[in-house]
C-alpha cells in the first residue's frame, strides 16, 4: 500500500468534518464527528480528532476509531482504489483554521429511512427473498432477542439508509412508549470492517433503554452498557456506552430519566470482569464510588456477557435475585475484583 500523505488526509478532514481546526502544539485536527453528529451537541462541542502521529481518527462521543485509510473510505464514501488514484494524481493544499460554517442540523427522524418492521408479517412476506433480511432474522432468533423478557416491541432493518443500511435497528422508547432514540448493530462482515459495531441515531440524544418498561413492584433496576444485555432481565436499563469516569456515564436526558426512579436500588451489570479489561477497570471505579456492582462468579467466567450466558442456557432471561445475590460495593467489591484481577488466566 502506498503511503498516505498527511496533506491528503487533512484535505479530506477539512472537506468532510464540520468545524475543523488545528492544534499546532498537539499536532491534532479537531471537528464535529461526521458519523454520529454528536447528538444535540452538534455545533457546540467538537469531539472528533485526527491524531497525525498515530494516523488515527477517533470520536470521543460514539467511539469511532479507525486508521487513516479506513477513515478516508468511511468519510468520503470512495473505494480504496479511488483513493489511491487520487493520491497518485493530486497535489494537496490545506487551509488551516478556516472560519466555522453555520451548522446544518440533521433532520430528526424516529427511525432510519424506509425501515422494515420485522414483526410485520406483510412486510416480511414482501422481503422474504432478501438475503440481508434473512441474515437479520437469523441473528435475532439465534441470539434470542425475539423472546427476551425485556425486549423492545419490535426490531427494524433499513436497506437504503445512508448511515444505518443493512444493520439491525434497536429502538429505544420514552416513558410513553414512543421511539426516542435508536442504535444499529452490524450484520454483514464487510460492514463490520468499515464501521463501528454500534451506531447511534444521527443528531439524536442517547436515551436509557428500558425506561418504558419499568416494573414498579420490583426493588431494583439493572444498568447495562448496551441494550441487548438489558433485554434479558426485568427492569434492565442500558446507557449505550460507559466511560472511565463515574460522573460521565449519563447524559442530561439519562440523568433526568434515572431521577424518575428514586425508590429503586441501582445495580451496575457490566460485561464479565474475568475476561473484559474495561469492565474490570470500570467495576473498580464504581465500587470505590460506593455504587453497587454485579460481580461475575468464577463459575461463569467463560461467558462474555449476559446475552451469551442466556443463549448457552437457552433461557429468555435471568432471575433478578441472582444478580442481587452477586452484587457488592465498597471494600468488599474491591477485594473480590482484586481476586479476579490476580487470578485471570
Amino acid at each position: 500500500m502506498i503511503p498516505i500523505p498527511e496533506q491528503y488526509v487533512v484535505q479530506k478532514f477539512y472537506e468532510c468534518v464540520s468545524y475543523p481546526s488545528y492544534n499546532k502544539f498537539s499536532k491534532t485536527y479537531n471537528g464535529a464527528c461526521p458519523f454520529c453528529k454528536e447528538g444535540n451537541s452538534f455545533g457546540k462541542k467538537t469531539r472528533f480528532f485526527y491524531i497525525v502521529e498515530k494516523e488515527l481518527a477517533y470520536c470521543h462521543n460514539c467511539g469511532y476509531s479507525k486508521k487513516a485509510f479506513n477513515f478516508l473510505v468511511d468519510v468520503t464514501g470512495k473505494s480504496f482504489p479511488e483513493i489511491i488514484n487520487e493520491i497518485k494524481q493530486g497535489s494537496f493544499e490545506v487551509i488551516k483554521d478556516t472560519p466555522k460554517p453555520t451548522p446544518t442540523l440533521p433532520p430528526t427522524k424516529s427511525l432510519p429511512d424506509d425501515c422494515i418492521n420485522l414483526s410485520d408479517d406483510n412486510q416480511l412476506k414482501f422481503h422474504s427473498n432478501n438475503p440481508v433480511v434473512k441474515i437479520c432474522l437469523d441473528v435475532i432468533q439465534s441470539r434470542k432477542l425475539n423472546t427476551a423478557v425485556n425486549r423492545p416491541k419490535t426490531f427494524y432493518l433499513s436497506l437504503i439508509d445512508k448511515v444505518h443500511k443493512n444493520r439491525l435497528v434497536l429502538p429505544f422508547y420514552d416513558e410513553n412508549g414512543s421511539i426516542i432514540f435508536y442504535q444499529s448493530r452490524t450484520l454483514l462482515p464487510e460492514d463490520a470492517k468499515l464501521r463501528p459495531k454500534y451506531l447511534g441515531k444521527p443528531g439524536g440524544t442517547r436515551s436509557l433503554y428500558g425506561i418504558h418498561n419499568i416494573d414498579l413492584t420490583m426493588d431494583h433496576v439493572f444498568i447495562f452498557e448496551g441494550p441487548i444485555d438489558s433485554y434479558f432481565i426485568k427492569n434492565g436499563l442500558a446507557v449505550c456506552g460507559i466511560t472511565e469516569e463515574n460522573n460521565k456515564d449519563f447524559n442530561e436526558l439519562q440523568r433526568q430519566q434515572i431521577a424518575t426512579l428514586p425508590t429503586f436500588t441501582k445495580v451496575w451489570c457490566l460485561d464479565n470482569q474475568w475476561s473484559d479489561n474495561t469492565s474490570l477497570k470500570k467495576s473498580f471505579l464504581l465500587a470505590d464510588a460506593n455504587e453497587k456492582v454485579f460481580i461475575w462468579p468464577e463459575e461463569l467466567k467463560r461467558y462474555k456477557d449476559i446475552n451469551e450466558y442466556c443463549i448457552d442456557k437457552n433461557i429468555n432471561g435471568i432471575d433478578p435475585q441472582f444478580i442481587v445475590d452477586n452484587t457488592f460495593t465498597g471494600l468488599k467489591a474491591r477485594i473480590m475484583l482484586t481476586n479476579i484481577k490476580n487470578n485471570r488466566s
